[in-house]
């Protein structure tokens, strides 16, 4: 398993439009960081750090909306790149079963869009000194985009088993958008269902970042831990390489 996890990231480290969706997300954490921070500050904004640096974690959810794509093309890479056309199947004769297959791609996922996360850190050190965010709220930030990862990675993989690479995007880009944004549509049906704010990741961290206190985090991450471990076996019974 850990063969095909040293083998995705390398994959991810030599295809330049990996590299550069990194490079996006590090350089516009950093603008708008600069820019949040010069604003708030032009317009006398109290808690200007606090301000800015919550512009920048809901920034890093633009990263986890990659996670679906960096899942269906993580399972289509050994068919679809040249020269990985083999590699299907000598996975497929190889003696490692389904479940680890499975494990090492979603691993791999889930490693590089934390990396790209993870690159962001020294800029997040700052926030000790400007007033921003307390260390507390940036870790449960930080488990929310985790686990949050997790889950959508299994969608995207999911959807990839049984359907070709464009249409297991859309179907999984689909989803994720909807249980991100549907909480926040003032319509007072979706009010009345709870469940859908501890779907969202979104609004997960934006409870986070509220004032008051909170426990719609513990609830979104043991929400997708419980889904993450009952859709991971279901998927392995569709595995074939």
């Amino acid at each position: 398993m850990l063969a095909i996890i040293l083998k995705e990231l390398r994959c991810y480290t030599n295809i330049g439009k990996y590299r550069r969706m990194q490079l996006v997300v590090l350089c516009g954490f950093a603008l708008l960081l600069l820019v949040g921070t010069v604003e708030f500050y032009a317009y006398h904004t109290p808690n200007v750090g606090k301000q800015a640096y919550k512009l920048c974690i809901i920034f890093l959810f633009i990263p986890q909306f990659w996670v679906p794509r960096h899942a269906v093309e993580a399972w289509h890479t050994d068919h679809h790149l040249p020269g990985n056309g083999t590699n299907g199947a000598l996975l497929a004769l190889s003696p490692l079963a389904s479940w680890k297959i499975l494990a090492g791609k979603l691993s791999a996922v889930v490693l590089w869009t934390l990396w790209g996360i993870w690159l962001t850190l020294p800029l997040f050190a700052l926030s000790s000194y400007t007033g921003g965010l307390a260390v507390s709220q940036l870790a449960k930030c930080g488990a929310v985009l985790l686990v949050g990862c997790i889950f959508f990675a299994l969608l995207g993989i999911g959807f990839a088993l049984r359907n070709p690479p464009l249409q297991a995007k859309s179907i999984s880009y689909g989803l994720v958008l909807l249980l991100t944004f549907l909480p926040l549509i003032p319509i007072p049906l979706f009010d009345a269902i709870p469940v859908l704010d501890v779907m969202s990741p979104l609004c997960v961290v934006l409870s986070i970042l509220s004032t008051g206190p909170t426990h719609l985090w513990l609830w979104n991450i043991g929400l997708f831990c419980a889904l993450s471990v009952l859709i991971f076996p279901i998927l392995i019974r569709f595995c074939h390489i």
